[in-house]
């Protein structure tokens, strides 16, 4: 009798020693995390013309092939017209570190709705059937100074894909005056071409999307490390609103000595598939990008979208956030051949410098 108590005893001691290494989740090495994350991350380039354009980064976030992304990687110099020639590019299987092997797998998109002053927009690709790893939305809110943050995108002079770590280094509310615009401060690095790409915890989660940098003060002094990324509940609302039923995934659940009741309880994962409402019809497309003619399986916005959410009808892009040119450098045209010319450029010299290195060791 007494060994069946023993027995029975440590049974329920493995089952609730499983449970809790379920629950409480080992947070992802920097290698793991790149690996599950990246491939949901894409390159965007938007041509302003023959001459050139922007180059941007975005995150998928519904396997219908909705991105999240920073509107102003669409504006154009001295337009009131958003950039209306869209190209996604997904990650290859393996990075090869040139570019013409590695932006291979392009699609078009269009722009199917955008925030001028909050600076985020979301993208369709178009005759997009391919399953992807989607990039999920965590609650930015119980993020706190000191956590561990890590980018992934497409830095200028830099290589596709680049992953990127710091810590959340402050956060800031309200931003240039613009209601709702809370961002994370970080000291991930992120450079042009990190635009609209997502800022993770250590879970994989999105927790914000990399919008800004500071490079140089009023007075000309140079500024490193101060980059902004617009909070991932600031985006979660914003889709909300257009009627996307979104909502964030909860990461593990703090120690027992700190845990509430409610913390404890699982969350709903993100849904990316909105109701549509049988009372109410669905708010016409834009006339200059019309839908394909198959039904996507995210639905119209339960609600219309603002007057000045419409593509064909954008704010100027003098905008708030600018914050007068003292915090974002000056936005460069892209030209795809030259972008990477660019890249080749630099592995031309990473190759000379190994060279030389090389030459001097045998000298030796």
């Amino acid at each position: 009798m007494r060994g069946r108590k023993v027995i029975f005893a440590f049974s329920l001691m493995f089952i609730v020693l499983c449970i809790i290494s379920h629950v409480y989740a080992t947070p992802l090495t920097p290698k793991v995390l790149y690996q599950k994350i990246s491939p949901g991350v894409v390159f965007i380039y938007a041509a302003q013309s023959s001459e050139g354009g922007s180059a941007g980064t975005g995150s998928i976030i519904s396997q219908d092939g909705y991105v999240i992304t920073n509107a102003h990687i669409f504006t154009q110099e001295g337009s009131r017209e958003l950039v209306s020639n869209i190209q996604v590019f997904l990650k290859p299987e393996r990075i090869t570190g040139n570019p013409r092997e590695d932006l291979v797998r392009g699609y078009k998109a269009k722009i199917v709705a955008y925030d001028i002053p909050l600076d985020l927009a979301l993208l369709k690709i178009i005759d997009f059937d391919l399953p992807v790893d989607l990039v999920n939305f965590g609650d930015s809110d119980i993020v706190e100074i000191g956590d561990q943050a890590y980018a992934i995108g497409h830095p200028e002079q830099g290589g596709l894909w680049s992953l990127t770590t710091g810590v959340v280094s402050a956060v800031k509310a309200d931003y240039a005056g613009v209601p709702g615009k809370d961002l994370f401060q970080t000291e991930a690095s992120i450079n042009r071409g990190n635009s609209g790409g997502p800022l993770l915890n250590e879970e994989g989660l999105m927790i914000g999307i990399n919008s800004l940098i500071a490079r140089k003060a009023a007075d000309g002094l140079t500024i490193t490390d101060v980059n902004f990324s617009i909070k991932s509940n600031v985006a979660i609302r914003w889709l909300n609103g257009l009627g996307y039923r979104i909502s964030a995934l909860r990461p593990a659940p703090p120690p027992p000595e700190r845990m509430d009741t409610k913390e404890a309880q699982e969350q709903p994962p993100m849904k990316a598939e909105p109701v549509q409402p049988k009372d109410e019809p669905s708010p016409p497309e834009p006339k200059s990008e019309p839908e394909p003619k198959s039904e996507p399986k995210i639905a119209t916005p339960t609600t219309p979208p603002k007057e000045d959410s419409k593509p064909d009808e954008p704010e100027p892009k003098q905008t708030p956030e600018q914050d007068n040119g003292k915090i974002l450098t000056e936005k460069k045209p892209y030209n795809m051949d030259e972008l990477i010319a660019g890249m080749k450029e630099m592995e031309d010299m990473m190759d000379e410098m190994r060279g030389r290195i090389n030459q001097f060791k045998n000298r030796r």
